[in-house]
């Protein structure tokens, strides 16, 4: 392995990683793919799309709130609390209560809540189509008529 993951492997650059790695593509492939099911699934209805523009906007921006106000800064003054002081104390009580930690860690809330909205939005989205579809217009082309 890197050496630099000798400096940088369990501080706040590893949640960083995991979260715009894992989420910013595996689960947004995974999003796509539950809607391209859910197109075939339903039929060839027309879908009122605002509550998916809604989630894509709220949970790109609250995934990078998240990152950018909290776990980059918090991950980089732990990178190099562990290269000036070693690693234990990158990872200490004592690096981890300092007031401006405390701080950065607060500053992740505006970012969860607005990717909270995006889940919340995505799953209105969902159970709208399979709770209470609207009957709406075919896609333009189609000749299924609606089962809703």
């Amino acid at each position: 392995p890197p050496l630099s993951l000798y400096y940088m492997q369990g501080l706040n650059l590893t949640p960083l990683h995991g979260h715009t790695a894992l989420f910013g593509v595996y689960g947004m492939l995974g999003i796509a793919l539950v809607l391209f099911c859910l197109r075939g699934l339903r039929g060839q209805m027309a879908w009122d799309t605002r509550a998916l523009k809604l989630s894509f906007w709220a949970l790109n921006i609250g995934l990078a709130l998240m990152a950018l106000l909290t776990l980059l800064p918090l991950g980089t003054m732990q990178l190099l609390a562990a290269i000036e002081h070693g690693y234990a104390y990158a990872r200490s009580a004592e690096f981890m209560q300092q007031p401006i930690v405390e701080m950065l860690v607060w500053m992740r809330v505006p970012g969860d809540t607005i990717f909270s909205i995006g889940a919340v939005a995505l799953t209105w989205f969902v159970l709208r189509l399979w709770v209470a579809p609207k009957r709406e217009a075919l896609l333009p082309g189609s000749t299924e008529a609606s089962d809703a």
